[in-house]
């Protein structure tokens, strides 16, 4: 039973053609930009970010702490139950541009999810352009697990709106 929903979860036209449509449109320039701000999007990202809250925000540091369990606790479930297979298991590999070895589930990002949740997060915190910033990378992202051939679009915008609401929540909480 959870294979046919996990198959078709991620299983419909307009998820499919997006992807296709931001994977196939390859450049040399953002292949390089890619294949180094992969990076810049992994779980251990938002290290820098707790170091800033210790030492600048120190009130933020519980709420933070709440917003990136949460997070990563709702990814690691969801991931768990829906088991969706990744864009080159569902469409075939020669189909697919892959810029990275992948590992765990497809369903949601959780490179998006940390994302979202460290932009959402600082938004209300800093201002501009540090808040533009924050929203520019966050995008930059989530188009990237698309482009990598790591995401199809259901899974960054599922993951982006559970970094997102984690964030808020952990600030309507304090």
């Amino acid at each position: 039973m959870m294979v046919s929903i996990s198959r078709r979860l991620e299983d419909f036209e307009i998820n499919k053609k997006l992807f296709l449509l931001i994977n196939s449109k390859r450049h040399y320039c953002l292949d390089l930009f890619y294949r180094y701000f992969h990076y810049a999007c992994k779980g251990y990202t938002v290290l820098p970010f707790f170091i800033l809250i210790y030492f600048s925000y120190r009130h933020l540091l519980l709420p933070f702490c709440l917003a990136f369990i949460l997070e990563s606790l709702l990814v690691m479930f969801m991931k768990k139950l829906f088991k969706a297979p990744r864009p080159a298991t569902l469409l075939g590999e020669n189909r697919v541009h892959l810029m990275e070895p992948l590992h765990l589930n497809s369903f949601p990002s959780g490179d998006s999810a940390m994302a979202f949740l460290i932009a959402t997060f600082f938004l209300p915190v800093v201002s501009y352009p540090y808040n533009f910033l924050l929203l520019i990378y966050a995008f930059l992202v989530a188009y990237g697990r698309i482009y990598s051939g790591s995401h199809f679009p259901l899974d960054v915008a599922v993951g982006g709106a559970i970094g997102a609401l984690c964030a808020t929540l952990a600030h309507s909480l304090f």
